[in-house]
């Protein structure tokens, strides 16, 4: 756990909120915004659930005076356990960050769980508009039309790739499918003149993309917290609204150990690495 601990500790901003304040604060006070993220999915009890429930509260306090963004994994909050549940520990939250004006962001998980995701966030965004956002997969097939009935119903999207591993039958495979989708997918929701949206995405051919647009200024750009840093600042520095999304608590051992073990990953995470060094 002490071995793993500084290679963690450059993608995780704490192991509590205290640890992750300071991190924070550090970001806001350099001009980046952030969406915080209490590290933890698919629950195995309630009372887990009540735990990320009453932390992202905390969260919501704390900032009550400023404009921040929670990203929340329903799965953590016990969809899967007992949806009743979840959906009572999301109004109390939602509610919370309402009457903060305040942001919520469903972060998107596997397929399995989409369809509820996106009917509870439809839903939601009904009772407390302009307040709930949800997370969108490139790499899905089914992507198109989901992002069209958000966008009727005032919904903003966080538009991803996907880091879940998906059938064949229902996600595109291949690096360059997805990537000519997700830029298909972005000159759809650029043409919405209501709500910003985020694209969220280290590959700066996309970037560069969207930054050669003449609706560039209606996207935010989101990046995790410890990866291309240098791209963060200097899309900042642009003059661009960048997030980071700061994930932070005691569950930052299996949160690093699963990043681990997805090589992909791991092999993202060292390029990126080599490029913020060279």
């Amino acid at each position: 756990m002490k071995l793993l601990f500084p290679f963690a500790k450059r993608y995780i901003a704490g192991d509590d909120l205290v640890s992750a304040q300071s991190t924070a604060n550090k970001l806001t006070s350099n001009g980046f915004e952030l969406s915080f993220n209490y590290v933890g999915e698919y629950c195995k009890t309630i009372e887990e659930a009540r735990q990320a429930q009453n932390q992202y509260s905390e969260i919501l306090n704390y900032y009550q005076n400023q404009t921040i963004d929670i990203s929340i994994k329903l799965s953590q909050f016990g969809l899967l356990l007992n949806p009743e549940v979840c959906e009572d520990l999301l109004l109390q939250v939602a509610e919370q960050a309402y009457n903060n004006g305040q942001t919520i962001r469903f972060d998107m998980e596997h397929s399995t769980i989409t369809d509820r995701t996106l009917d509870l966030c439809l839903q939601m965004n009904k009772e407390f508009p302009e307040t709930i956002g949800t997370a969108l997969q490139a790499r899905l097939f089914r992507t198109k039309d989901d992002m069209i009935e958000l966008m009727k119903n005032n919904v903003s999207v966080r538009l991803v790739k996907g880091a879940y591993l998906e059938k064949q039958t229902i996600a595109l495979k291949s690096y360059q499918d997805i990537q000519n989708n997700y830029l298909q997918l972005i000159t759809l929701l650029g043409s919405r003149t209501d709500r910003r949206c985020a694209v969220a995405t280290h590959d700066e051919i996309i970037l560069d993309n969207i930054l050669s647009r003449a609706d560039a200024d209606r996207f935010d750009f989101e990046f995790i917290y410890g990866i291309r840093r240098d791209l963060q600042q200097k899309l900042k520095d642009q003059g661009q609204k960048v997030r980071i999304y700061l994930p932070y608590g005691e569950n930052w051992l299996p949160y690093t150990l699963r990043r681990l073990r997805e090589w992909k990953n791991l092999v993202f995470i060292l390029r990126s690495f080599i490029k913020e060094r060279f």
